[in-house]
């Protein structure tokens, strides 16, 4: 995945995340991702997405298994997006 289409993506995986959480630090993340990414901070960005799916490899089975989440699909999206991008940025 290219850093433009992550871009375009971006918005629907920090919408996603937040509908589920007001955690300060995912917040805080969020918000530093897109930061980083406009301003070409790949060192940044790099250490910033792996908090991140550090964030959804501990909370995914609370959310699978959570009643009230209407939007599980768009979770496991969210993950396959961050982590497809994550691995890009290996190569």
């Amino acid at each position: 995945m290219r850093k433009k289409e992550f871009l375009i993506e971006l918005e629907g995986v920090v919408g996603t995340i937040l509908t589920y959480t007001r955690n300060p630090f995912m917040l805080g993340y969020t918000k530093e991702l897109k930061k980083a990414l406009f301003e070409n901070d790949m060192d940044t960005v790099k250490i910033i997405l792996d908090k991140v799916i550090g964030w959804y490899n501990e909370e995914m089975d609370n959310i699978d298994g959570d009643e009230y989440v209407f939007n599980k699909e768009l979770h496991h999206k969210s993950y396959d997006i961050l982590t497809t991008f994550r691995q890009a940025l290996l190569a």
